[in-house]
């Protein structure tokens, strides 16, 4: 018994002293957030010899503590490294700074132009199998270097670069100019055989507009990308505003912000936004009109005679938002008045929009043959139609649905 004891009792020191190692053997292993370097925007730009310029920002893991009530931005790192890939970039800046990259918290991927031109399908592939990228992760061309798009944007509202890079994709809620175009989204479009990738347009170089004294056209204030803004003043150089165009892995085109809202409402990812269109009440002057989603845009895509054929039925609601004195003649006759104008002017815009990207861009970033594949037996026989060349050809039919919301009216 006395043995049995003895046993037990050295069998059980055993399995703690064995607990305890294998307990603590895997701290050794751990990598403390101080060990970090987290990079929040990651810049891609094309130099010499098909030799790539690696832009990193970088932000301390404790910023956010140290600046929580202070007026002033968390500080930031920018560091460059001229590499042949993105992979061996990061491994050099890896050699020449004491803590590692690391890619978790990066919030926006920036391409400049020029590298986009040539083709970023390489780039995607590889940024996609990085475990560390998270797929919410926001892709901006920029129509200057991205070295400069990164240098040149400074938070005015928030005190973090990285809050601030990632709630600025969000202002497509309420504006419509932009697009939430995601590393995820851009890879499954680059993947797929029935649609192409879109991104956001962004500048950093702020260019110098002299003032004019025409007056403005209401219904082309909105026909402007990043770096064509001649109409608003800020301090800060980098801008996001419309939307870059992809066939396949190349940069084809952009488009403007009345555009990229109409690309919005086409796919399902339009809220909400402001349009302005002429007064036919009194002359020279315009109406602001606040659009709104009512529900889902309906698309019906058919072969006709061998040629691709696309009816879109779109539905909003409407608030007139220009009311004065005027605003009082508005009859139910005339808000149907009103209905049918913004009706006409949406739908002279959509197709105008939809025989641009077919017939000058070739570039199906409206999911278009997603609606066209059903009529298809296979895979195989839709590959063999070639979507990709064929989406040139297509005819397009748009009616607009507006419903203006009259109890929003000032009555007397």
């Amino acid at each position: 018994m006395k043995k049995l004891r003895k046993f037990l009792l050295y069998f059980l020191v055993f399995c703690i002293i064995s607990v305890l190692i294998f307990s603590l053997s895997g701290c050794y292993s751990i990598q403390s957030i101080d060990d970090l370097a987290y990079v929040v925007a990651l810049g891609i730009d094309l130099e010499q010899d098909n030799n790539l310029e690696l832009t990193v920002q970088l932000t301390f893991p404790n910023s956010s503590d140290s600046t929580s009530t202070s007026g002033e931005a968390a500080p930031t790192i920018i560091n460059s490294v001229e590499c042949s890939s993105i992979n061996s970039g990061i491994n050099l800046l890896n050699s020449y700074i004491s803590k590692e990259i690391n890619l978790s918290h990066c919030k926006v991927i920036i391409f400049s132009e020029a590298i986009a031109n040539k083709g970023i399908g390489l780039e995607i592939y590889t940024l996609s199998n990085q475990v560390e990228i998270r797929p919410d992760c926001n892709i901006i061309i920029s129509k200057s270097s991205a070295k400069e798009y990164i240098t040149n944007s400074k938070p005015e509202l928030e005190n973090l670069v990285a809050k601030y890079y990632e709630l600025t994709p969000y202002s497509n809620e309420y504006t419509g100019h932009i697009v939430n175009a995601t590393i995820s989204s851009f890879f499954n479009s680059l993947s797929s055989n029935y649609s192409d990738p879109v991104a956001i347009l962004g500048n950093g170089n702020k260019l110098n507009f002299t003032s004019s004294d025409e007056s403005i056209d209401p219904e082309e204030e909105f026909n402007i990308v990043a770096g064509q803004n001649p109409l608003i003043s800020y301090e800060r150089k980098s801008e996001n505003l419309g939307v870059a165009v992809f066939k396949q892995d190349k940069l084809v085109g952009e488009l403007t912000a009345l555009e990229s809202l109409l690309h919005l409402i086409l796919t399902n990812q339009f809220e909400s936004s402001i349009i302005s269109i002429d007064n036919p009440y009194k002359e020279n002057s315009s109406i602001d009109i606040a659009l709104y989603y009512h529900k889902d845009t309906k698309i019906d895509a058919q072969l006709v005679n061998g040629a691709p054929y696309v009816k879109s039925k779109i539905f909003l609601n409407a608030r007139i938002l220009s009311v004065d004195k005027s605003s009082e003649s508005l009859t139910p006759e005339r808000i149907d008045e009103l209905e049918n104008l913004i009706n006409s002017y949406l739908e002279n815009a959509i197709l105008n929009y939809q025989y641009k990207t077919a017939k000058v861009f070739e570039a199906d970033i409206d999911e278009i043959g997603k609606y066209l594949i059903k009529h298809f037996k296979n895979d195989i026989e839709w590959s063999n139609y070639n979507w990709s060349a064929n989406y040139k050809n297509t005819f397009f039919d748009t009616t607009v649905s507006t419903n203006i919301k009259s109890s929003f009216l000032l009555s007397s």
